[in-house]
């Protein structure tokens, strides 16, 4: 995705606010706007967003996996992971569902269900840098150590800047506690459906 510049992502969220109050019925338009709003960081109105569009078309598989994902920035693992189970139900070969999934088994420390996870993208995205990554802390949480390593160098040479605590942690480290409210953990994929202002979903 480009980055965009503040004035760029506002005018952006404007025309998606927008296209969302013409098409009020339109499953794809509250994706776009509720993935957009979470993005911007208004948290809230991202998940009330994706829960309009889910009531509104529950067999929108896309839209479920980004509810998951606001749902693991609100610390909801539960809800994240129930909520990813449904989009991979609809949607078995959806990479975003199996990588967020993944997300909220590595912060419920469960390594088994994420390694399984992130193997699942990597069928999917053999190129996947953050796939690599998070299947590398997996492994390593589970003293595969050399396997852990194997995949952290394919995440860098795919672009991945590792945490350098997880650097310093692939010794022996089992993987790391991490508490409700935590900063500059993991991020989850966000789909952004194509533009549309047609009132198809």
């Amino acid at each position: 995705m480009k980055n965009e510049s503040p004035t760029g992502r506002g005018t952006r969220l404007k025309e998606l606010r927008q296209a969302a109050a013409d098409n009020p019925n339109s499953a794809k338009a509250l994706l776009n706007l509720g993935t957009a709003l979470m993005k911007a960081g208004f948290i809230d109105r991202a998940e009330e967003t994706l829960r309009r569009s889910v009531e509104l078309d529950p067999g929108f598989a896309e839209a479920w996996s980004n509810l998951g994902g606001v749902l693991l920035f609100r610390w909801d693992l539960d809800g994240c992971l129930k909520a990813n189970q449904r989009a991979l139900e609809l949607k078995p070969d959806l990479v975003q569902g199996h990588y967020n999934q993944g997300l909220g088994y590595l912060y419920k420390g469960d390594t088994e269900e994420m390694v399984s996870c992130f193997r699942e993208v990597l069928e999917r995205e053999p190129q996947n840098a953050g796939a690599h990554y998070y299947l590398a802390v997996g492994l390593n949480a589970q003293g595969e150590v050399d396997q852990a390593r194997e995949y952290l160098d394919r995440a860098m040479a795919l672009g991945h800047t590792p945490e350098p605590a997880f650097l310093k942690a692939m010794e022996s480290a089992p993987l790391p506690e991490v508490t409700a409210g935590e900063t500059g953990g993991p991020a989850p994929i966000f789909e952004i459906g194509p533009d549309s202002k047609d009132s198809d979903q």
